[in-house]
């Protein structure tokens, strides 16, 4: 069964918040696309509907870029379950305790 390829994350370049948009790239509850260089908050979106276009598409590019890297690669296993130790080790039966 072949997987799906994984989901980018972003990094916001406006609060430092580290998001995941959704798959369709777009917030419809906000009516607004998803940017993968800033999150979907109210004010990281007003921010960067500040800096010029050109800037903005050369940070998605960059941001893009280096998300391919990822979304690439398989999904890698999990670790393995770490294994039970033996049992503890017991004190010789002539020893001394509290109890006795």
């Amino acid at each position: 069964m072949p997987s799906e390829p994984m989901r980018p994350v972003f990094t916001c370049v406006i609060c430092g918040c580290v998001y995941m948009p959704p798959k369709a790239m777009a917030y419809p509850h906000l009516g607004t696309t998803a940017s993968p260089f800033h999150c979907g908050a109210a004010g990281c979106r007003r921010a960067a509907a500040a800096i010029p276009p050109v800037h903005r598409d050369l940070y998605a590019k960059l941001a893009w870029a280096q998300a391919a890297q990822w979304t690439a690669k398989e999904p890698e296993p999990g670790p393995e379950p770490a294994r039970r130790r033996g049992r503890a080790a017991t004190r010789p039966g002539g020893s001394r305790s509290k109890l006795r």
